[in-house]
């Protein structure tokens, strides 16, 4: 700034600065002093990295919630290696969920193959039970018509052993009713054959199970009777050897032999079937919508992690420099903030600048050094000052200095860093230096020898002012303002001679 006031002095024309209008020893700019124009520039890129920042911050921040909201749909709020490590066990979950439902297909098709057998087999029992029935019944029609038929035999039998001792008994019978009547007719002149006939006839009624005669030849059957009696007979043992022939089929054996059929537990068989049928389509349908949401869930986070791959990227690199800058970083392995790496150096120039009076001030004994020794407890490092003991030839703290070890090595870096400033403002230099107190500290002789270090500044037009109480001061310096208390106030008085 110095300089950049320096290039607007006009010669004749009052310092905006200073007021004077005689300029002698004008600041001149360094080789690599900044204009104007820099500092525009300087400026200009500060504000668009500043926006770029906030762009970045609010882009950081919605990549933030949409990582949260990303976090919430899987389950929480999950570091990206976590969300890594879930992805990977996702694609194991999906590959699984996949061939479990690849396996799917033979349980359908075997599932569908079993429904199509019980199928087939309920036909085939529907169809046995049906036959079987009309066996029965036609059974049962044949077992009616052959009890029918067999009373009817055992009727028309009578107490014969067979039926055709007893056609022939009927027919004797007929030819002996004939032959009576013929009898009765030509011999009716003889009551006693004609009695014997009667007789006779009587008799073989009786055996024949008639109760008279009448009822006898009431029940004499014509040969067309006893034909159509003859044909059925013949028909019930014809349809009698096909029904034993067809129970004799293997099929109707079989069906014969097996238990009779449980409707019941087959209906429970079968809605127990169809049960788990329908479950595992619901589940086969569940894991094929899992599967593609899973696949949804898949993509969205292979996006969401090939943008955030390079923001964070990005922000590892800012957030290393930031932790550099800040001394937060393992990098750093001092500690040392970016402004105390800064400072460090000008506090070198302070402590080279300070060297020069402390040396005289305390014999040549010691020597400040400035130290970016890590610090411990983990306090901040970069600004630390050592003093060396030519003495001992070792470095030790400033906490081991005395009170006016101290004093005198406060007062040499306060002289040193007026210096510096100086130096670093353009040449202006600090012409007035005020020490408050701690000369009480001093022994005689270092406060000779610091006495001495302050002539010398005076000796280069500079004015030290004193506030002490010690009396050797008094002796040593003759321009004095003396302060002087009373119960109405304090009164000032300049004084300007050595006090004796």
């Amino acid at each position: 700034m110095a300089a950049e006031l320096a290039l607007q002095l006009t010669d004749g024309e009052p310092c905006a600065v200073c007021g004077s209008p005689i300029h002698p020893n004008p600041a001149a700019p360094h080789p690599d002093q900044p204009t104007a124009a820099d500092e525009q520039a300087a400026e200009t890129r500060h504000t668009q990295a500043q926006d770029k920042q906030q762009t970045l911050q609010d882009e950081l921040r919605e990549l933030t919630e949409q990582a949260a909201t990303a976090r919430g749909e899987a389950g929480g709020d999950t570091p990206l290696a976590d969300f890594t490590a879930d992805h990977t066990a996702l694609q194991h979950d999906l590959t699984d969920a996949l061939d479990r439902a690849r396996d799917t297909g033979p349980a359908t098709e075997e599932l569908d193959a079993l429904e199509r057998q019980h199928a087939q087999t309920g036909v085939a029992r529907a169809d046995a039970a049906t036959r079987l029935a009309a066996t029965d019944a036609r059974y049962d029609r044949l077992a009616t018509q052959t009890q029918d038929l067999d009373q009817r035999l055992a009727t028309a039998r009578a107490d014969a052993p067979t039926l055709t001792q007893r056609i022939t008994q009927l027919t004797q019978t007929a030819d002996h009713l004939t032959t009576a009547a013929e009898q009765a007719n030509a011999t009716a002149r003889t009551a006693k054959d004609h009695q014997q006939a009667t007789e006779q006839a009587e008799e073989a009624a009786r055996t024949a199970g008639f109760d008279s005669l009448d009822a006898a030849a009431q029940a004499l059957l014509s040969d067309d009777a006893i034909h159509t009696l003859e044909g059925e007979i013949n028909q019930w043992r014809e349809q009698r050897a096909a029904a034993t022939a067809r129970l004799q089929e293997p099929a109707l054996a079989s069906a014969a032999a097996q238990p009779p059929a449980n409707l019941d537990e087959a209906t429970a068989q079968l809605e127990a079937a169809t049960t788990h049928h329908t479950h595992a389509a619901t589940k086969a349908a569940h894991a094929t919508a899992r599967t593609r949401a899973l696949a949804d869930l898949r993509a969205q986070l292979d996006a969401h992690i090939q943008r955030l791959e390079p923001l964070e990227d990005a922000y590892r690199t800012v957030d290393h420099l930031h932790g550099l800058i800040n001394g937060t970083s393992p990098s750093n392995k001092l500690r040392m903030q970016l402004e105390a790496y800064v400072l460090a150096a000008r506090l070198e120039e302070v402590v080279a600048a300070a060297n020069t009076r402390l040396t005289r001030m305390s014999e040549h004994r010691y020597t400040l050094v400035h130290s970016d020794d890590r610090a411990s407890h983990g306090a901040r490092s970069g600004l630390g000052l050592k003093i060396t003991d030519a003495w001992t030839g070792k470095d030790r703290d400033t906490d081991t200095l005395s009170g006016g070890e101290s004093f005198f090595a406060s007062l040499s870096l306060a002289l040193g860093l007026a210096d510096v400033v100086t130096a670093e403002s353009g040449g202006q230099s600090l012409d007035t230096l005020f020490i408050d107190e701690g000369f009480g500290t001093l022994d005689e002789d270092t406060l000779h020898h610091v006495l001495d270090v302050l002539d010398s500044l005076r000796a280069h037009d500079r004015t030290v002012g004193v506030i002490s109480h010690v009396p050797e001061l008094r002796r040593r310096i003759t321009h004095r303002l003396h302060v002087r208390k009373t119960t109405t106030g304090s009164t000032l008085v300049q004084l300007t001679e050595a006090a004796q």
